[in-house]
This record gives structure tokens, sequence and C-alpha cells, in this order.
């Protein structure tokens, strides 16, 4: 499929909800994305070759020099995901760190490098750092390369609030969806709420959806454990939407009960990762913060069109991501092939 009928097909994408200036995450006024892609072939000490297509992709929320959190919430589906800080966002609700997606076997570097982002900035509190894990071990000899912490920076400092790359980019260099080649998408929509103008953007990365069982592939082939882990769906959401807690975490469940059924029940074991914050009502730290937070809030009959807004924003990031993402080959001798425009039109269908 040639890009001309890429954008095509992205244009006839149905929308209910007018898409913002970028159509991505980063039209929340603050947010900015970074990527690093590492797609090499390097040989070990036996000369065997090594396939290494991995990266991250990392979340700004807002600019880290300032001392403060921002309201959040995560709902984990099917929880076999690994993510870093999971339990202080579920009990306090709140984010003061990057969200960084990278594979599962470099959590522990990008997590570490977080907290040096934030001591070079001479932040007294960047934690805890929010890594999501996802496993890219399809394409990627998984185990054979770890990320330097320098890379990690680099992607960190090199974020931007512009148009971002999707498809075959970032951690969306390794993954697969509905087995095709899947990647990082992103969208946004525009909401009214009393006559007031607000963003909400999210950032998938799709390796969801694939029927084939890695072992059944070959039943002779010596695959690791660690290489038969399934799947996963990584939502990362941002407004500007004044909200309090209660309602992003009542928005983040929603999300994921709203999804078309193809995205769960493709592969039942996928887990799902929802993580939604927002850039209003922050709570500055700045010299401890004030005694007393003014903040507003919407109200909640207002959370049913912030759903729907976002659950037509998730939608068409997964199929961006589908549509943006270009042939890869790993290890193997295996190829992730980009999605045909038939094949395209039938998985639209189901969304």
């Amino acid at each position: 499929m040639d890009s001309k009928k890429r954008l095509e097909l992205m244009g006839k994408i149905p929308v209910a909800f007018p898409r913002g200036q970028k159509n991505s995450i980063t039209d929340v006024i603050g947010v900015k994305v970074g990527h690093l892609t590492i797609n090499k072939d390097l040989k070990d000490r036996s000369g065997e070759k090594i396939f290494i297509r991995t990266g991250l992709t990392a979340i700004i929320p807002y600019d880290m020099k300032e001392e403060k959190r921002l309201f959040a919430a995560c709902f984990l589906f099917r929880s076999k995901n690994e993510i870093t800080g999971y339990e202080v966002i579920d009990d306090f609700c709140y984010l003061n760190s990057p969200v960084v997606i990278s594979n599962s076997y470099n959590i522990g570097k990008v997590y570490n490098a977080i907290l040096s982002f934030g001591f070079s900035l001479n932040r007294t509190e960047i934690w805890p750092p929010v890594v999501v894990g996802v496993n890219d071990s399809y394409l990627n000899d998984i185990n054979k390369f770890s990320l330097d912490e320098s890379q990690v920076l680099q992607a960190l400092l090199d974020s931007s609030s512009g148009y971002i790359e999707e498809g075959s980019v970032g951690i969306g260099i390794g993954l697969r969806a509905f087995s095709w080649k899947g990647g990082i998408g992103t969208s946004s929509r525009i909401l009214s709420l009393d006559n007031r103008r607000f963003s909400l953007g999210t950032l998938v990365a799709a390796n969801h959806g694939n029927k084939a069982n890695l072992e059944m592939e070959n039943p002779n082939q010596n695959i690791a454990p660690s290489q038969r882990m399934n799947g996963s769906l990584a939502i990362i959401l941002a407004t500007d939407i004044p909200l309090a807690p209660y309602q992003i975490k009542l928005i983040v469940t929603s999300l994921v009960a709203g999804l078309p059924s193809k995205n769960i029940l493709e592969n039942p074991e996928d887990p799902i990762t929802c993580f939604l914050f927002s850039t209003a009502n922050t709570m500055s730290l700045e010299n401890e913060g004030p005694l007393v937070f003014n903040y507003s809030f919407v109200n909640d009959c207002a959370v049913e069109r912030i759903v729907r807004a976002g659950t037509e924003a998730i939608k068409e990031a997964i199929l961006r991501s589908l549509l943006l993402s270009t042939s890869v080959q790993g290890r193997l001798g295996r190829k992730a092939e980009a999605i045909p425009e038939k094949e395209f039109r039938e998985i639209q269908k189901q969304f």
C-alpha cells in the first residue's frame, strides 16, 4: 500500500468529535513525545547474528524543570504488563514523571535514567518513575541487548511538542498487531464544555490481537520462556480538562470497557494498560507548595462525553498504528508485514 493510499484511508476514519490541530497527544499544551529507535544487526561472540528491533517512546507531561504533580490514574486489564509506579498512582492519584514505554527487559535501565533526568534538573521529587513494559521479542532478540542510560536520557531531552512520527518507530519498531506490523499511533479530539475548548489526546503502542502462538510456529525451535509471552496494548492519554482523581479513575476503566471487542477478544490473554493524566489542577511543590490548593472540576455529567471522545481517539490511534507501520524483518527469519488495504478495511469494520 503506497503512502497516498494510506493517507486516503486515514482521511476516511469516521469521527464524531473534531480532531486537534496535529491529531496527536501533543495537542494537549505542554505534552511532548520522544522516540528512540534501535534497528540494527549485530553478532555475538560466536558469530551468530543478533537482530535488535527495539527502542522506547517517552511522553513528557509538562516541563520537567517545574516542581509539580498532576492528577492521574491507571487501569490494568488482565494485569500481566509490567509497569512501575502503579501502586503509588493507584493510591495517591498523582504523576510527576515522564511516562516511558520500553521493552520489559529495559524497564530497570529506563527507571534509573528517569531518576537521573530529574536529578540533572535539580528536581527534589521525580518519583515514582513510570515505565510501561511491552514484549517485542517476536522480532527483537530481547535478551541480547539492553539500552544505555545515555540513550534514554537523549530521548527524553529530544522530546518535542510537534507532530509525532508514528508506526515502526520508538518502541513500535518491534511490535505486531492483529498479525500485521503494529507500532505507535496517536490521535486527539477537541471537546467544548461550558463554552470552553479542551483537548484530549492519546498515544498507543499496539502489540496485541496476534492469534498465532509463538511456540506453535515450530515446536522444535528452542524458544526461551520470555519469548513466549503474549502481546499487549498500552494506551497513554493526556487532557487539559480539569478532572478530579475519582473522575480520572472512572474514565480509564470506561475507556477500556468501551474498546471494540476485537481489541479484547482477538487474543484473550493480551493485557491492556490505560493511563490518563490531566494537565489542569497542578499541585505545585515549589517551596513545598501552598497549604491550600484551589481546584475546579467538571460536572460528572461531562464524563460520558469525555469517554466517548477518548474511545474515538484510541480507536483511531490503533488504526493509525497499523496504517503507518512499515514492514520489519527480525529474529528467526520472521517478518512483520505492513497491513494491506483489504485486511485493513476488514479490521476497520470491526472497530
